[in-house]
């Protein structure tokens, strides 16, 4: 056999330590990475599970509102009224003390209880309008 097609067992030995030593390395690294990354963040509480025992989440539709909902954050505190517009115009209350969970532009999502979402469904399917009145913290 001619000498050039041949490989010299020195310099297999040495690249097979080189690749072993490289392997080792990336290894090393790798398990480096996976140890130093963030831990998962905990999964998102459902919104029932938020909810206080015996309450209920209830939305109301903008369409539903006489008056656009006051600037609320979660947590706030709302008195509802029931408006009749025309000639024999009167406003009685709803429900009180009611906690916002979420507010946008098309809704409003509260927290109730039996009562008040009783109270709230029967003035509006009576074609009641619903006013949102902000409780002060104060």
């Amino acid at each position: 056999m001619l000498p050039a097609m041949t490989v010299a067992r020195a310099a297999s030995a040495r690249r097979r330590v080189l690749f072993a030593a490289v392997a080792a390395v990336l290894f090393m690294l790798a398990l480096f990475t996976q140890l130093a990354a963030a831990p998962d963040p905990p999964p998102p509480v459902s919104l029932a599970a938020q909810l206080a025992d015996g309450s209920w989440a209830m939305t109301v539709p903008a369409a539903w509102l006489a008056a656009p909902v006051p600037a609320v954050r979660r947590g706030d505190l709302l008195d509802i009224l029931a408006v009749k517009q025309g000639d024999r115009a009167y406003a009685s209350p709803v429900a009180f003390a009611v906690v916002v969970v979420s507010s946008d532009e098309r809704s409003l999502v509260i927290q109730v209880n039996e009562d008040d979402a009783s109270a709230i469904a029967l003035a509006r399917g009576g074609g009641l309008l619903l006013v949102p009145l902000l409780r002060s913290t104060r």
